[in-house]
């Protein structure tokens, strides 16, 4: 606890502090610059990461994340419209004698509209498509290999909107293994926009496919949905200790409708009841969730009917209230300090659970050549 008073201590007397939350701590995919049209650029991209979970109760056993993730890649923006990246992507823990992940990256963005942009290759998931934890566990920025697919991103004054493809397992003819694809869909439209004060609905669809029909694997087809709507206030308060405060109440959804397995459940439900205070010391957030037989393939394991350590144990209603603390400091240009607390409380079995992270990011351009 003193090493993390200290933390505290030297973030807040070392200047202005940027707020985030988890899932903004790893923001790294940049859109078609205009003023870059003919530039030949160096990406240095990488996340380096100590995270520890004391998790107590049947849901999910505590573990330490330890390590970093390097993307170094030449992006060359061909006009204001169209762009293109190739590199690597390669992560590696501590304590482990090779990388776990080392994937090829090519990526090419075209900006179709004003408002409308396509994505090839490897997709743009900054602030994890908007997805609540629930749905998508931020921690996959440090697990999982990054994502490969299509996308369109929409934004308007009253609508913005994502849609995705990420293939995880492409199959050929005769391959013994099932075709693996998540499709994603998050959009928010607002419905109020007045001085300071914002009302919006989101609406997000994830859905996970197991199958294929030209594989000879024994396996059935299983697709796992999970839907998420609601109502969010935004409010910009200036000139007090918070900058802005957003409060949210969502609905969550399950369905299974090829049987309860893999997962165990057929379907199952949630709500998620959130506030969260914006200010120069960082990010505050409280969160409820009260849930029935609800789970998600992709979800942060702790909000889960599901039981992690034993299916025997799994418990179909869930209630837990949490705190969730993060800060986000720039040192110098493109590189940025990161920390992150978390408690949370089950409310059904009194279990206290806790998490501590720091976080390291550099995104940098280092321009080589114009070629005007």
């Amino acid at each position: 606890m003193k090493a993390l008073f200290a933390s505290l201590i030297f973030l807040f007397c070392s200047g202005l502090l940027v707020a985030q939350n988890i899932a903004g701590i790893n923001n790294e995919y940049r859109p078609v610059e205009a003023g870059k049209a003919g530039d030949l650029d160096l990406q240095f991209q990488s996340l380096s990461f100590f995270l520890n979970n004391e998790y107590k109760g049947n849901t999910v056993d505590g573990y330490t994340w330890t390590g970093a993730w390097l993307q170094p890649k030449l992006r060359y923006t061909f006009s204001e419209k169209l762009s293109a990246n190739v590199g690597g992507h390669f992560l590696r823990y501590h304590g482990r004698e090779d990388f776990t992940i080392t994937r090829p990256w090519f990526s090419v963005q075209y900006r179709l509209t004003d408002k409308l942009t396509a994505v090839f290759g490897n997709l743009n998931q900054n602030n994890n498509h908007g997805l609540l934890k629930q749905l998508w566990d931020p921690e996959r920025s440090m697990t999982d290999a990054p994502e490969e697919g299509i996308q369109f991103l929409y934004d308007s004054k009253v609508f913005d909107f994502q849609m995705w493809a990420d293939w995880r397992q492409l199959i050929l003819k005769n391959d013994p293994w099932q075709e693996h694809f998540t499709f994603g869909w998050t959009g928010n439209a607002r419905i109020y926009t007045g001085e300071n004060t914002q009302w919006s609905v989101p609406l997000h669809i994830l859905a996970y496919h197991q199958g294929g029909e030209i594989d000879s694997s024994p396996l059935g087809v299983v697709t796992h949905y999970n839907v998420t709507t609601g109502l969010k206030m935004s409010h910009q308060s200036q000139g007090s200790f918070f900058n802005q405060i957003n409060v949210g109440a969502y609905w969550l959804g399950y369905k299974c409708p090829d049987g309860p397995e893999p997962l165990k459940y057929s379907s199952g439900n949630g709500w998620s009841l959130t506030a969260e205070m914006e200010s120069r010391w960082g990010n505050f957030s409280l969160d409820y969730w009260s849930a029935s037989k609800f789970t998600s393939p992709f979800g942060k394991k702790l909000y889960q009917s599901l039981s992690d350590v034993d299916w025997g144990l799994s418990q179909d209603k869930r209630s837990l209230a949490s705190f969730n603390y993060i800060l986000k400091k720039e040192i110098v240009t493109d590189l940025h300090f990161a920390l992150q607390t978390e408690a949370v409380f089950d409310l059904k079995t009194s279990d206290f659970s806790f998490g501590l992270g720091f976080y390291l990011l550099i995104n940098h351009d280092f321009l080589l050549k114009k070629f005007r």
